[in-house]
């Protein structure tokens, strides 16, 4: 408990550094400079992901979109070329680059202006409409004072948005994390509203995503900011399966032909492909609601046993639930010397403790391996997508392009290894 009170008042410290002087709305007498078109104007981080990939490709599809600027960090390499490659490895087209819509532009948002030009800082200020702030940093082992930075580029948007020329501030929505709710009891379903800090100790990550829809809730109670905080549940590979091989279930997948089994739980899974998560989230632009929260998870659950079955099947490996699993895996982590144990045990390992605590939370929740239960009414009723009946499921034709993936990338493949 003691642990917890200190994290969770650092966690206050942090957010009430980021929560003062908020500017104030402006009056503007005089029409704006830029012409009207009805159409949106969007700003957008973090295009170079999976999810900003999608994003992107459905933003520059939207009829209702005229413009996106993109924003992305500076590297050694020319952004255009990076966020080509990134949308051929995830299957889109890399022509929508060519969109006379789009405006890539390398940034640094902690930075005056975003270390833009005075001349692209002020269009945008003169005419977007929409903030989608979806770059995060995506560090799991990482202390809250290391994302201190990211926080100081979320008040960036949020003073760029109540410093707009617009007559009504750019609507803000943010990205957030499931992570927010990790220590949510398993006997309810978290409505979508704001929590309490506790339930979002487990790392830092999650700490900075509890303090930054904190931010934005503060904002909205003393502004007329309207953000949206979209807690994302889990993204699945879209068109040509691209799922990050070094996330949780990836890497549980690839450790499968070496622990020489796989997990199988008979609860369900609420994972959503990155492509229908991209289409609500464009969805929510027009959302508003008093909480200013919306869950983004799938509506029309799957069996995680029809998902296992598929990878049974594809890998040769048994199932088994989930505790033989763990512990198989825990053994395998033990037997092998650091030296040569196989990097897909060796990843596995890492998340031991993380499984370790799914499998000792109460086992009340329909959601397999215990995840908490999320109330989804608003996210519903904001997105046609989502409340569409004949929405796509999960099925075994997304598995197999999952492994096929993973096996293209090295991550894993699927002949059984020798005994460890």
């Amino acid at each position: 408990m003691a642990g917890s009170d200190s994290l969770t008042s650092a966690m206050r410290q942090m957010l009430a550094k980021f929560t003062t002087d908020f500017p104030t709305r402006r009056t503007y007498s005089k029409p704006i400079t830029e012409p009207f078109t009805g159409r949106d104007v969007v700003l957008i981080t973090g295009t170079t992901g999976s999810f900003g990939c999608h994003l992107l490709d459905a933003l520059i599809a939207a009829h209702d979109v005229s413009r996106v600027y993109a924003l992305n960090r500076r590297s050694t390499k020319p952004l255009r070329e990076r966020q080509a490659a990134a949308l051929q490895e995830r299957g889109i087209d890399a022509s929508i680059l060519n969109s006379e819509k789009l405006i890539l532009l390398e940034s640094d948002i902690t930075a005056e202006n975003w270390a833009l030009p005075q001349s692209v800082f002020h269009e945008m200020h003169l005419s977007v409409t929409h903030v989608i702030h979806n770059a995060w940093r995506v560090n799991v082992i990482a202390k809250l004072p290391t994302f201190e930075s990211v926080l100081q580029g979320l008040r960036n948007f949020i003073d760029f948005c109540l410093t707009s020329s617009l007559p009504s501030p750019p609507r803000l929505l943010f990205t957030s994390s499931m992570g927010v709710i990790q220590g949510a009891p398993r006997d309810m379903a978290i409505p979508e509203a704001a929590v309490l800090p506790e339930l979002a100790v487990s790392n830092g990550y999650s700490q900075s995503k509890w303090i930054a829809e904190q931010m934005l809730f503060a904002a909205a109670a003393t502004t007329p900011l309207d953000p949206l905080v979209v807690r994302v549940g889990q993204l699945t590979g879209g068109k040509a399966g691209a799922w990050a091989p070094q996330e949780w279930f990836p890497v549980m997948v690839q450790s499968a032909p070496y622990v020489g089994c796989f997990a199988d739980d008979p609860r369900d899974v609420l994972w959503v492909p990155f492509e229908i998560a991209a289409a609500a989230l464009l969805d929510f632009r027009k959302a508003s609601n008093e909480t200013h929260v919306v869950h983004l998870v799938h509506p029309q659950p799957v069996i995680w046993h029809s998902l296992a079955a598929v990878i049974s099947s594809e890998l040769s490996v048994p199932l088994v639930p989930f505790a033989e699993w763990l512990a198989k895996l825990e053994h395998a982590a033990r037997s092998g010397s650091t030296d040569n144990m196989p990097q897909q045990i060796t990843r596995a390992a890492q998340l031991i403790p993380f499984l370790r605590s799914l499998l000792e939370a109460k086992l009340t929740t329909r959601l397999a391996l215990s995840w908490p239960e999320v109330e989804e009414k608003r996210a519903l009723e904001a997105s046609s997508t989502l409340a569409d009946p004949a929405l796509r499921r999960l099925g075994a034709d997304d598995v197999k392009r999952w492994i096929a993936y993973w096996e293209r990338c090295g991550a894993m493949s699927r002949e059984r290894p020798a005994r460890l």
